[in-house]
């Protein structure tokens, strides 16, 4: 494998890893849906006008790589918590694993004369093969497998924005990160999607939308609900109890009953 190939799948690895790390760390956290794709979007805007003050120094197209990555994964987490729940991790992890090894797969199939020759024509077709493959998975996908659905499709952009600078013609390894590093604002398009998901519509539970089973997500834990060292709550509680046990309770200083005889 060439030092290009060898460059973008290890840059389109570390992203899909940060990303999907950082969104299965928004599931231990109870927030607003909006606040992960605020933040993303926050996060890219910044990013923007880092790297046109500094004009794409190396530590800026490293920073926009992986600030880039860790918004990504914020994004995607605010449409999971819409939802009610998060893929479980061996899922995404699984995931992960396809989408490099899928990556990885393109890398080798360029070393075959025509793929090379036509490379253009060849990208097209790949990428065709796997968004209708991703397509057909996730219309046939069972309860246990939705929430891996959604996960794959808004990455699948990621997967294409890194597959893009492929074609581009490189001269050394800085202008292939440049490169890669423009294209890793694709995730931009994912916060709009999950922006336009999230505001349309009031809250659904997690069966009720896209038919996800509760057995095969994190569900998140409600802030609201009671919670064990809620004191006032306990307080409330124990009043409510003496009270109850006050009125079933038998009246006091009763005189005994004489017998008749």
């Amino acid at each position: 494998m060439n030092k290009k190939s060898l460059l973008s799948l290890c840059l389109f690895a570390a992203t899909t890893a940060v990303s999907f790390a950082a969104m299965q760390l928004m599931s231990l956290c109870n927030v607003s849906k909006w606040v992960g794709v605020s933040v993303s979007l926050s996060l890219f805007v910044v990013m923007l006008i880092i790297m046109l003050v500094f004009k794409q120094r190396m530590w800026t197209l490293i920073t926009a790589l992986t600030v880039n990555a860790v918004a990504d994964g914020l994004a995607t987490s605010s449409l999971f918590v819409h939802l009610g729940g998060f893929p479980v991790i061996w899922q995404t992890a699984l995931a992960a694993v396809c989408f490099i090894g899928l990556f990885a797969l393109y890398l080798l199939v360029t070393y075959i004369p025509f793929t090379r020759r036509h490379y253009i024509i060849s990208m097209v077709v790949y990428s065709l093969l796997i968004v209708g493959g991703v397509i057909a998975w996730c219309a046939t996908a069972t309860k246990a497998t939705k929430a891996a659905a959604l996960l794959t499709i808004l990455h699948m952009i990621i997967f294409i924005a890194f597959f893009i600078p492929l074609a581009d013609n490189a001269h050394c390894a800085e202008e292939h990160i440049k490169t890669v590093a423009r294209f890793s604002f694709a995730g931009i398009i994912v916060a709009i999607i999950v922006l336009i998901v999230i505001s349309d519509g009031s809250d659904l539970p997690l069966d009720g939308l896209s038919g996800i089973d509760s057995d095969y997500v994190n569900k998140k834990r409600n802030p609201y609900a009671y919670l064990p060292y809620d004191y006032a709550a306990m307080a409330a509680a124990a009043a409510a109890a003496t009270a109850n046990a006050k009125h079933s309770a038998p009246p006091e200083n009763i005189p005994p009953i004489k017998p008749l005889f």
